[in-house]
C-alpha cells in the first residue's frame, strides 16, 4: 500500500511540475456574436463609398467616444496595433475631421465627468460634476433632448454604466463618485437600450423603487451569451433592454461593434434615435502604462465605427460623430531616440492635448479642418436633434 501511495504521489508531482512549466498563451476573447459571428467585414472601397455617399437630413445620431484617445494613439495604432483592417484604420478614411479642445470650467486638464458633460450638454463644468453646471444646476443633456423630440435613446459602454461618460449623457449628480445614485438615476431614466459591463455593479446598488423597475420593466440579459434569448422574447421592442457585455480588453475585439449592431436594430424607428457608444480601453490602458493595450483599443473602437458605417450604408438619414473626451498618457510619436513602444507613454494621467473629431453624414463638413471646443460638438448635435 505504501509503495502504491508513493507511486501515485510521484505521478501527481510530475503532472504538477509539467503543468507549471507550460507557457500558457493568452487567447483572444472571442465575442459570442449571433448575427455577424463576431467579425465586422468591410472593404476600403465600401468605406469610401459610404463616407462619400449622399446623405439626407439626419433623424439618427450616433456618437462614438474613445475615452482617453489622443491623436497620436490613432497615428500609432495604424502601424503597431493588432487586427487593423488591411487598408488601415476606418477612422483615417473619414475626410470630414478636425480637432477639439477639452479643458473644463475649473481646470486646463479635464476629467471624464466634466468633458462628458461638455460633450453631452454644450456647457463647461467643473471636474467631477455630472450633468450639472459649475453652480450645481441641472443641464439638459442629449439623451433628454432626443427623448423630448420623440426619438429612442441608447447608451453603450464597455465599462460600468455608472461611469462618467454614460451618466453625463443621461443623468445629473454633483459627483461622479456617487455610484449608487448614478446607477439608480440611470435605471429610472430607462434608455431604450442600455449596455455596460458587470451585472452586479448595477443589481447590488438598486434602491427599492429602482429594483421594481429593473425586475418588471426591463428586458435584462446578464451576459452577452444571453442577448439573443432575451431579445427574442420582445421582437416588437416594447420594453427597454439592459444588456451586460464583456468589458474592455487589451486585445482588439468586436464586442462593442456587435453590441452596436444590436442597438441599431433595437432603436430603429420612424422618428429616429440617439445612440452614444463609449470605448474605454484607450483611457484605462493609458492610466496603466500599457501602450499596446491602448493602441489595440483604438482598433476595438475602429471596428465599431465600421459597424456604424455599414448601418449608414442602408440608412443615409444618419449622422455619425467620433471623438474623445480627453487624451490620456501624453502619447508621443516615434523619433530616432525611440527604443521601445512603451517609451511613447510619457505620463499615466490625462493631458490637455486637443483630441480628434471625425464626422460622416449631412452637415458633417462643419468639422473639416477646424479646431472647435468640445462644447461646440454638443451644440452642433443639439441643433441636429432638435430639427423635426
Amino acid at each position: 500500500m505504501k509503495k502504491l501511495l508513493a507511486v501515485i504521489l510521484s505521478l501527481l508531482l510530475i503532472f504538477t511540475l509539467a503543468a507549471c512549466g507550460e507557457k500558457k498563451e493568452e487567447k483572444p476573447i472571442e465575442p459570442q456574436g449571433w448575427y455577424t459571428e463576431g467579425e465586422i467585414k468591410i472593404t476600403e472601397k465600401q468605406v469610401k463609398e459610404i463616407v462619400n455617399g449622399k446623405f439626407t437630413t439626419p433623424k439618427n445620431v450616433i456618437v462614438i467616444i474613445g475615452d482617453g484617445m489622443g491623436p497620436n494613439d490613432i497615428t500609432l495604432a495604424e502601424e503597431h496595433a493588432e487586427g487593423v483592417y488591411d487598408f488601415g484604420l476606418v477612422l483615417n478614411q473619414i475626410k470630414n475631421c478636425g480637432f477639439a479642445t477639452t479643458h473644463s470650467a475649473n481646470a486646463d486638464v479635464t476629467d471624464s465627468a466634466a468633458s462628458g458633460t461638455a460633450l453631452a450638454t454644450g456647457v463647461k463644468t467643473n471636474n467631477g460634476y455630472i450633468g450639472k453646471d459649475p453652480n450645481g444646476n441641472d443641464l439638459l443633456n442629449m439623451a433628454e433632448l432626443a427623448r423630448a423630440a420623440g426619438k429612442k435613446v441608447g447608451i453603450i459602454t464597455d465599462e460600468v454604466i455608472s461611469g462618467a461618460t454614460p451618466t453625463a449623457f443621461t443623468v445629473h449628480n454633483i459627483s461622479r463618485s456617487n455610484t449608487a445614485e448614478l446607477v439608480n438615476s440611470m435605471i429610472k431614466f430607462k434608455p431604450d437600450v442600455l449596455m455596460g459591463k458587470d451585472y452586479n455593479s448595477v443589481f447590488m446598488v438598486l434602491g427599492e423603487e429602482e429594483r421594481t423597475i429593473f425586475d418588471n420593466e426591463y428586458l435584462v440579459a446578464k451576459d452577452f451569451k444571453r442577448f439573443k434569448e432575451v431579445l427574442d422574447t420582445d421582437k416588437k421592442c416594447e420594453k427597454p433592454f439592459l444588456g451586460f457585455l464583456d468589458g474592455y480588453s487589451s486585445i482588439p475585439t468586436y464586442n462593442l461593434a456587435n453590441c452596436a449592431e444590436v442597438a441599431f436594430n433595437r432603436l430603429k424607428n420612424d422618428k429616429g434615435f440617439f445612440l452614444m457608444i463609449e470605448s474605454s480601453g484607450t483611457d484605462k490602458y493609458g492610466h496603466g502604462n500599457d501602450i499596446q493595450g491602448k493602441l489595440n483599443s483604438v482598433v476595438t473602437l475602429d471596428r465599431t465605427v465600421a459597424a456604424a458605417l455599414k448601418f449608414m450604408e442602408q440608412n443615409p438619414d444618419t449622422l455619425l460623430v467620433i471623438t474623445s473626451d480627453h487624451e490620456t498618457g501624453g502619447v508621443k510619436l516615434k523619433d530616432e531616440n525611440t527604443k521601445y513602444l512603451s517609451d511613447l507613454l510619457t505620463v499615466n494621467e490625462h493631458t490637455a492635448t486637443p483630441v480628434r473629431v471625425f464626422a460622416v453624414g449631412k452637415g458633417s463638413e462643419y468639422f473639416k479642418g477646424k479646431t472647435v471646443d468640445n462644447t461646440d460638438i454638443a451644440k452642433f448635435l443639439f441643433d441636429v436633434i432638435s430639427k423635426k
